[in-house]
């Protein structure tokens, strides 16, 4: 067995084609070599792709034997979210903090937060502009850094605590700077020499030094509060943060935790908000038939909607893992060493699965077996998201609360855009609608 096709195209070439045309790039390549192909992008080890359910899974289950997702996004992420984060760990490590998360992402937990995610839904809709165009998506960021807000930090977005005031300020700032596609490229021993020379630290819009100052300032202030949390207990308290700061845990992991928790819950929710009312507001009849679900409190529909819109647009384009020995996938091998990874937005538009898959359609996932197998937004094996439920709650919560609070338009009925923007897929546009009162 050989190793799978590819283009010849330099990487830097290839890097911007995907940059520019995120999903398009994966389609052509698909056309051109099939199933199984190979890549090469500015600061990316090499990889190969899969595009269809089955081979996604072989890909997913490796992580039981030589494929390891911590390592293969350790890289791009630990920058981020820290060593100790649960992201970037391997082995026993990832599954004591995986043992350590998990209490605080049990159903009856994660159930009992919808009645503050409403809460927030409905502060901040009451804020947005009337019978103007606006981006939608700065206010679903503006909606899950809040619920993160109470729901992990165990803060009020209230609070004058001058400490607690300067880390609100600095968390989005810190995900927007990590966010740059240039960040995502930039090979590490590059992103490290800007991080860290004097010399790189003058050059104008030297996003990497920006984001060394942001993630300094931004980690001393979360080690401030870890200390406090931990010489006030309360027993009472049923934040993540608290949690945390009570089990056998170091700062670092309880800092790297934190961080992680807001990567994960905040610039992808929010992302998949956008995206939702995207795609909602241009298919007048499924928006007919959601609004007929939160009139009659079908929550059933409402979960269905939201399945669907991670499918026709799922955040992020990959769940890559690193090879630690060689892996056979459709009379190819890719080698020990490579990075391999399902391309999501493929994996969802399988002809063999979803008929018209182009079409936005919830009745999918009302079916008594809906589709699992071609459907991984949160990836999927044992490294699946561990915030799978908490996404699809709060994605449901805050698209009945908008629903039942105003109308959304869109002034213009041709899609928006698929844009990358660092490892998710944007809207071009960041979903512009009009609201008016209901």
């Amino acid at each position: 067995m050989g190793l799978p096709p590819g283009s010849r195209l330099p990487a830097v070439a290839q890097t911007a084609q995907v940059v520019r045309d995120p999903v398009g790039f994966f389609v052509r390549r698909r056309d051109d070599y099939g199933p199984v192909f190979r890549a090469s992008f500015m600061g990316v080890p090499k990889i190969a792709y899969v595009s269809t359910p089955d081979l996604a899974q072989t890909v997913l289950r490796s992580d039981r034997t030589v494929g390891e997702a911590g390592t293969a996004r350790r890289d791009f992420l630990e920058p981020l979210v820290g060593s100790q984060s649960v992201l970037c760990l391997e082995g026993e490590a990832w599954m004591r903090e995986r043992r350590l998360l998990g209490p605080s992402f049990h159903g009856t937990r994660i159930q009992s937060w919808a009645e503050t995610i409403a809460d927030v839904v409905g502060r901040e809709v009451s804020t947005w502009p009337r019978g103007v165009t606006f981006p939608l998506r700065p206010r679903m960021q503006r909606i899950t850094l809040e619920v993160i807000w109470r729901i992990v930090f165990g803060l009020d977005s209230d609070d004058t605590d001058p400490a607690h005031r300067r880390l609100w300020e600095l968390l989005p700032q810190l995900l927007t700077v990590a966010a740059s596609p240039v960040l995502a490229f930039v090979p590490t021993k590059v992103a490290l020499w800007l991080d860290s020379s004097d010399l790189a630290g003058r050059i104008p819009g030297n996003r990497i030094a920006r984001f060394g100052r942001i993630k300094q300032e931004t980690d001393a202030l979360l080690l401030h509060l870890i200390a406090r949390r931990r010489a006030d207990p309360d027993p009472e308290r049923t934040d993540v943060l608290s949690s945390l700061a009570a089990a056998d845990t170091t700062d670092e992991q309880v800092r790297d935790e934190l961080i992680t928790l807001l990567e994960a819950g905040h610039e992808t929710t929010s992302t998949a908000l956008a995206w939702l009312f995207e795609r909602l507001l241009r298919t007048p009849d499924v928006l007919a038939e959601t609004r007929r679900a939160v009139e009659s409190g079908d929550d059933r529909y409402l979960d269905a909607v939201v399945k669907e819109s991670l499918r026709i647009r799922p955040v992020l384009l990959d769940a890559p893992r690193f090879l630690t020995g060689p892996l056979a996938l459709d009379g190819y091998e890719v080698p020990s060493g490579w990075y391999v990874a399902p391309v999501i937005p493929l994996v969802h538009a399988d002809p063999e699965t979803y008929a018209d898959p182009g079409e936005f359609r919830p009745q999918r996932f009302l079916t008594d077996q809906p589709p699992t197998q071609a459907w991984i937004p949160f990836g999927g094996s044992r490294r699946m998201c561990l915030g799978i439920q908490l996404a699809i709650l709060e994605m449901r919560v805050v698209l009945r609360e908008v629903l039942r609070s105003i109308e959304l338009d869109v002034t213009d009925p041709a899609p928006e855009r698929l844009r990358l923007r660092g490892i998710t897929i944007v809207p071009e546009h960041q979903t512009r609608v009009v609201a008016s009162a209901r």
